[in-house]
């Protein structure tokens, strides 16, 4: 999902066959406490609002998405991770545009979503240029709200992992961003955030921004 040409590393993100069949066997609690956290923290759209999952992994989100009568679009560098989301959207009998394309270089013209997420991926980048570089595109695609994922570095876990990196010096895989972050490099492509929600109240990581252009184009 990260170009060559901008030098960001790839060894953390997955979009091979494994990952698909990772998610795909998701222990059913976890998913559903990750959809939940999506239904909390989407806007209210009219049906067939243009919407994109970017990157769509396993299709989860896209599904997510059809079943509330949104227009879909998706993309994944992988080409396992594409097959698989547009065979489960068809086999729903939902309509979409899903594509093998690179999320920092999206196929897509400027404005042309309603609403972009982008969900469990910004953890993958320890360097802040490659997020605020994802950040970019997502914001470049978005008309009206952009939904991103991360990590937060003041929940229960963010905290444990932070204090074995200062007794250990070993640091989680995983990387944990400041909402404040997210907010100043958003702010810079015309957004601005509308509200924040948490997986499960500070105990978990998992958190699901909303921004907002101030600006939208016309519907």
């Amino acid at each position: 999902m990260a170009p060559s040409s901008l030098n960001i590393s790839t060894a953390r993100v997955k979009s091979g066959q494994r990952c698909v069949d990772h998610y795909t066997r998701r222990r059913p609690g976890r998913h559903q406490a990750e959809m939940d956290l999506l239904a909390r923290s989407f806007p209210d759209l009219p049906p067939g609002a243009a919407v994109l999952d970017a990157p769509c992994g396993a299709g989860r989100v896209s599904l997510w998405m059809a079943a509330r009568g949104w227009a879909v679009s998706a993309a994944d560098l992988g080409a396992a991770a594409v097959a698989h989301t547009r065979d489960e959207l068809m086999r729903e009998g939902a309509r979409a545009d899903v594509r093998e394309a690179d999320v920092f270089q999206l196929p897509w013209p400027t404005r042309r979503f309603q609403a972009v997420v982008c969900f469990r991926l910004l953890h993958h980048f320890a360097d802040r240029h490659a997020r605020r570089t994802l950040l970019r595109e997502m914001a470049r695609v978005s008309d009206r709200y952009l939904l991103v994922s991360y990590l937060s570095p003041f929940s229960f876990t963010g905290i444990r992992r932070h204090l074995r990196l200062l007794f250990t010096g070993r640091a989680h895989r995983q990387v944990h961003t400041p909402l404040a972050e997210l907010v100043d490099d958003l702010r810079a492509e015309g957004f601005r955030l509308e509200r924040a929600t948490s997986q499960s109240r500070g105990l978990r990581s998992l958190c699901l921004a909303r921004f907002v252009r101030d600006r939208p184009g016309p519907v």
